[in-house]
């Protein structure tokens, strides 16, 4: 299983972020059981490890207001959300939500697009969705799918010092990370657990950073 030290990584970039401002984290999960060949493994637990990291970064992050905890209602990404809020000591509850996952923001048709991420492998769909042409079959376009993350991420920034978390799946976090960079999946390093990126308001903007590359910024709204 990969090991890594994404937790790092994020809370890193939540640092540079203004301490003052409101923040929201598209948090890649913990780390998981394997998943079999040719399944989704909706039903695959983290690891006692992925449970233990997903913990010390709620611990981390008991100093900051709690914002608002969203997940992938896939039980990877809810076990992460509840271990990271029993971490932080934080009374929020983490609220289910299919734009983060089952099937996400850029499925329009699941079993037509499910078939072809278990035919091609989940690295080939994101590049399909970052390459210019029509999307992949039964998604949607990628820009649109990240417009509507966006606009979750957006609503959340309400409450200046507040962390928000949005708790999701590696294919998502990749294509939002690669289209606001503008990048293939060749041209950032792929998500590990845990990693996340980063989103505060600015002046009509969301500013982001994602581990190791620079700031970026998006027009709220566009």
């Amino acid at each position: 299983m990969t090991k890594c030290d994404g937790a790092a990584r994020t809370l890193a970039s939540l640092a540079r972020a203004p301490a003052d401002s409101a923040a929201a984290i598209v948090l890649r999960h913990a780390e998981r059981e394997e998943i079999p060949p040719g399944a989704f493994g909706n039903d695959i637990p983290l690891t006692r490890r992925g449970r233990h990291s997903a913990h010390r970064l709620g611990v981390s992050l008991s100093h900051r207001m709690a914002g608002v905890v969203q997940t992938s209602p896939v039980l990877r990404c809810t076990q992460t959300s509840d271990a990271i809020i029993a971490g932080a000591g934080w009374t929020t509850e983490a609220l289910p939500d299919q734009l983060l996952g089952n099937p996400g923001p850029f499925v329009t048709h699941p079993n037509r697009a499910g078939q072809l991420f278990l035919d091609i492998g989940t690295a080939a769909m994101v590049s399909r969705q970052l390459a210019e042409g029509e999307p992949p079959d039964g998604m949607r376009a990628t820009a649109e799918g990240v417009q509507l993350v966006l606009g979750q991420l957006a609503a959340a920034l309400a409450v200046p010092g507040s962390v928000s978390l949005f708790v999701t799946h590696d294919a998502v976090l990749a294509a939002l990370v690669g289209s606001l960079y503008g990048l293939t999946p060749q041209g950032f390093r792929w998500p590990d657990y845990l990693d996340g990126l980063v989103v505060w308001p600015d002046s009509g903007r969301l500013r982001f950073l994602w581990r190791g590359l620079d700031e970026g910024s998006h027009p709220i709204g566009g």
